[in-house]
């Protein structure tokens, strides 16, 4: 007996190739716009001029792509294809150079004279160097009678004031300092309906800078620009009349405070003060804190304390400093005359000058003779004008015979009392 027996099966249901898919494609994403930092409310009080900087656009991260799979051909009765031959390269070009901005034309030139140097002690604060040139000496006498005029007149110090106007506009070298703008300080507005647009950068506060378009005020000549700049020290800002209170004479024992307080509030920079300091120190602008010394009579009788007098070097700049006086080159022993009658104050050694004389005349004015051979006279003496004082040598710091011959308004010496002896000696 054929027993039949019926088997159930199961199917089981297999694919029969597992489909491979690749990565898909990931889109790139756009990078957010960078918000421009906002611009704060135009003061006149901030100077605009800041060195420039060339902003960079945000960089987006790479993004990372998934392994590629390759995938795996299903096998067929087919005899194999060749490999098809690999395509040439096709050649890359190279990235096109990205259009530099736009130059910022308000930007403050540098001082060539102005120094920083980083002391060994990291506690310390940065030095202070001014070395000067002749250029910002000719700016000085250029601006010089204004700031003194204006300053006096407004209860400021001239002296500040020559410093910042030196300091804002470089000596003059700025393009808004220029004629026919004549804007010493950066002051943005207008005057009397006139003002020159600049592209500028600013600060936002925070040490960031961006680039704008400004308007600044535009002068007739430098006095208009001293003027406007001491009613904005005067009147203050439209929210705060006394915002540069603490600039005035009455308000402050010296120019040190003046500048002192200006740090911080004109400018950002937190060596302001002591750079304005410097400068003043450097070129001796004290004495446009007060009326112009007039020449006392009598001044013009002065006679040269050489005969035959041959210049050798002038007063003012000279290298990297300031020369005091003129200097007269002479022969060795040659003898050297009291330019006025006057009664000896000085007659000693002293390490620059070497052996050195000076007088007091009863004008008020004060001359000196140094780097003599051997002085003839003796403190407390009265000399005669013409009368021998001293033989010409080479003492101190010298470098052959001659006769430094200074010019003083007081008794004292001080560099902002000298004027340049060729004023008031005989053509």
């Amino acid at each position: 007996m054929a027993l039949a027996l019926v088997c159930s099966q199961f199917l089981t249901s297999l694919p029969a190739s597992a489909a491979l898919v690749g990565p898909e494609d990931i889109a790139e994403s756009t990078p957010t716009a960078e918000q421009s930092p906002a611009t704060p409310e135009d003061q006149e009080s901030q100077p605009s001029e800041t060195p420039e900087e060339t902003p960079t656009e945000p960089v987006n991260p790479p993004v990372e792509e998934g392994p590629v799979v390759p995938e795996v051909p299903e096998e067929t009765h087919e005899e194999p294809k060749p490999a098809p031959k690999p395509e040439e390269p096709t050649p890359v070009e190279p990235p096109k150079e990205e259009a530099k901005p736009a130059p910022v034309e308000n930007q403050r030139p540098t001082l060539p004279e102005l120094a920083e140097s980083t002391p060994a002690d990291a506690n310390q604060s940065t030095v202070i160097e001014i070395n000067p040139v002749k250029e910002t000496w000719d700016f000085i006498k250029e601006i010089g009678e204004d700031a003194r005029k204006i300053g006096l007149e407004e209860d400021l110090y001239g002296s500040v004031m020559i410093a910042q106007a030196i300091l804002e506009s470089a000596s003059g070298q700025s393009k808004l300092s220029q004629a026919p703008y004549h804007n010493l300080f950066g002051i943005k507005g207008t005057y009397e309906g006139k003002g020159v647009t600049f592209r500028t950068q600013e600060d936002d506060g925070s040490g960031n800078l961006y680039t704008i378009d400004a308007t600044f005020r535009q002068y007739e000549d430098y006095e208009a620009t001293f003027k406007d700049y001491a009613k904005l020290l005067k009147e203050g800002l439209a929210h705060d009349h006394d915002f540069y209170k603490g600039t005035w004479k009455s308000e402050t024992e010296s120019y040190e405070d003046a500048t002192e307080f200006l740090t911080g509030r004109y400018a950002t920079d937190t060596q302001y003060g002591e750079k304005l300091n410097a400068l003043i120190e450097a070129y001796a602008l004290t004495s446009y804190d007060k009326e112009k010394a007039e020449l006392p009579e009598g001044t013009d009788e002065m006679i040269h304390p050489v005969l035959n007098p041959v210049v050798s070097s002038s007063f003012g700049p000279r290298g990297g400093g300031f020369h005091r006086g003129v200097d007269f080159a002479a022969p060795l022993g040659t003898p050297i005359f009291a330019s006025l009658a006057g009664t000896v104050i000085r007659s000693e050694y002293h390490a620059s000058w070497g052996n050195y004389v000076a007088i007091e005349h009863e004008n008020g004015l004060t001359t000196l003779y140094a780097h003599n051979n051997q002085n003839l006279v003796t403190v407390g003496q009265t000399v005669e004008q013409g009368e021998i004082i001293a033989s010409m040598g080479s003492t101190g710091n010298s470098t052959g015979p001659h006769l430094h011959f200074e010019v003083s308004l007081s008794p004292s010496l001080a560099q902002d009392q000298l004027i340049d002896p060729m004023t008031v000696l005989p053509n």
